[in-house]
């Protein structure tokens, strides 16, 4: 065949293949969407076109819903932010399509679109005004009876196009009860019946640091308390908090609350007040009321209505000074761990050391006891993000120390990381580091990830400290079960214990005849 002739049936087949692809393929899509805009009971109407929708609502109140500012508001029967969910009702007001049409219809009566029966929603656009009239159900189909505004044919919707406009007017009220970005936040206030914390975010980079600040300033970004005490506040417990108050949400609002409802509110149960890094922010405050029954009210300053929220939900606000201190007595990668050293004093006196390493694909290994399988690894990720359940004392005398079992310690744990490269720049060694009998000095040591010191065991816990820390912690027993706290835990929960000898059969050679029964010759 002539070249020119195969090229020329060649270009032919792929101007063909583009012709099926863009044509009857990629313009299908195209052609149902027109199709499916055709059945629409609105033609021409597109859903961020709507500003107002008007309804009687289930609870039978005429309510209607503006867009202002880019935001949906109810603006009747009062003003009050709209639930996130009316955007969607206008694409459903929008998008809504027939599935029969009934051109010479019966009376509306016989259809339930009268106005005795039927449900009218009304909503508007800049220039114009549009109406839905939603009936009774088919008697065949999961359809109800419907009408355009205006129009004398009667069709049929799907049902579940209609449910989107059978809602409470609590269902189309916002019930987020603050709105704020936890990121935005630099200081916290918790109040509650005899106890205050505050704390407050360390400045970023660039920002000026407030007049009271410590003299060694955390890290950027890390939370200080200030009250009662200085000291660092647990960053977990604040984030927690404020992503608790970002996600609250209503279950009812109180519009016209009574005076027996406010004086829930005085003392409340929790009150926090909120306050921007960008002091230009009015901050923001909320008070949790006393519990009335299964629900609590719930005050934003600015807002006359109450809102109510379960009564079980106070279990998520922390009431204590402690729970929002740092109470970690050790946090490091769990990866980064290499070594374990473990130092139990026995009750008749003669300690026992344990030392267990990881060392590659073989996992971890201890001498001269032996740790269960897998139970090393376990103690090394509990240790790496060991926290405490209890403050006891800021610092203790050794007596008071002695006590609790602590001076000296009933156990120590300590965990190394993997020592640092041995080679030295030149000059860098100096006249401290030991020397072997060869001249040569010792290899670096391995940096201590923690040092955990174990004392008495009670029926609340296990009094801890961690080296370098003069606050003495407390450990709840759930923690402590996942640790080797004393000689007697590592033996009843964490040592190896020997295969148990299998039971001889009956019979074989070195074994006692079975006893004879009743029935025996």
């Amino acid at each position: 065949m002539n070249p020119r002739n195969t090229a020329l049936l060649l270009l032919a087949v792929v101007g063909l293949g583009a012709f099926l692809y863009f044509y009857e393929l990629g313009g299908e899509s195209g052609r149902l969407d027109a199709e499916e805009r055709g059945k629409r009971l609105f033609k021409g109407v597109e859903a961020g076109e709507v500003t107002w929708i008007a309804l009687r609502t289930s609870d039978g109140v005429d309510a209607r819903f503006e867009q202002r500012d880019g935001k949906w508001q109810v603006v009747s029967p009062l003003a009050f932010p709209a639930d996130p969910g009316l955007a969607r009702m206008a694409e459903a007001l929008v998008a809504i399509t027939a599935e029969t049409t009934f051109d010479q219809p019966q009376p509306d009566a016989e259809y339930g679109l009268d106005d005795a029966q039927a449900k009218v929603v009304r909503f508007g656009t800049s220039g114009a005004e549009y109406e839905l009239r939603i009936g009774a159900t088919t008697p065949v189909g999961s359809n109800v009876y419907a009408r355009a505004g205006g129009e004398t044919a009667v069709q049929t919707i799907a049902s579940y196009r209609a449910t989107a406009f059978t809602k409470s007017l609590a269902d189309l009220r916002d019930k987020q009860i603050v709105a704020f970005d936890p990121n935005a936040i630099g200081e916290v206030e918790v109040r509650w019946p005899g106890g205050r914390v505050v704390v407050a975010r360390a400045p970023e980079a660039g920002e000026a640091p407030k007049p009271d600040a410590p003299a060694e300033p955390p890290a950027e970004g890390e939370w200080r308390m200030s009250v009662p005490l200085t000291a660092r506040a647990d960053g977990g417990a604040i984030d927690t908090l404020l992503s608790t108050l970002s996600f609250l949400r209503a279950d009812a609002f109180l519009d016209a609350p009574s005076a027996a409802q406010r004086k829930l509110l005085t003392p409340a149960d929790f009150e926090v007040v909120l306050r921007h890094k960008d002091a230009s922010h009015a901050p923001l405050s909320l008070a949790i009321g006393r519990a009335e029954g299964e629900r609590r009210p719930v005050a934003v300053a600015g807002r006359e209505a109450l809102f109510e929220i379960p009564a079980t939900r106070i279990s998520d606000f922390p009431r204590s000074a402690v729970a929002y201190r740092e109470r970690h007595l050790a946090r490091f990668p769990a990866t980064d761990a290499q070594q374990l050293d473990f130092y139990f004093h026995g009750k008749d006196g003669d300690p026992v050391a344990i030392r267990a390493e990881r060392s590659g694909d073989a996992g971890w290994t201890s001498s001269p006891e032996k740790f269960a399988s897998g139970r090393l690894a376990e103690v090394v990720s509990e240790l790496s993000r060991l926290q405490a359940a209890d403050i006891l004392a800021e610092s203790m005398g050794e007596k008071e120390l002695e006590k609790l079992g602590l001076s000296p310690p009933h156990t120590i744990i300590t965990v190394l990381g993997a020592p640092p490269p041995s080679g030295k720049a030149p000059g860098e060694a100096s006249e401290k580091d030991a020397k072997e009998e060869g001249g040569e000095p010792l290899p670096p040591a391995a940096p201590r990830l923690a040092e955990i010191h174990l004392g008495n065991v009670t029926p609340k816990g296990v009094v801890a400290r961690a080296v370098g820390d003069p606050v003495v912690y407390r450990l709840d027993l759930e923690t402590a079960e996942r640790l080797p706290v004393s000689l007697d835990a590592f033996s009843s929960r964490f040592k190896e214990q020997p295969a148990a000898a299998p039971e001889p059969s009956p019979g074989e050679p070195g074994t006692a005849p079975p006893a004879p029964t009743e029935d025996s010759p």
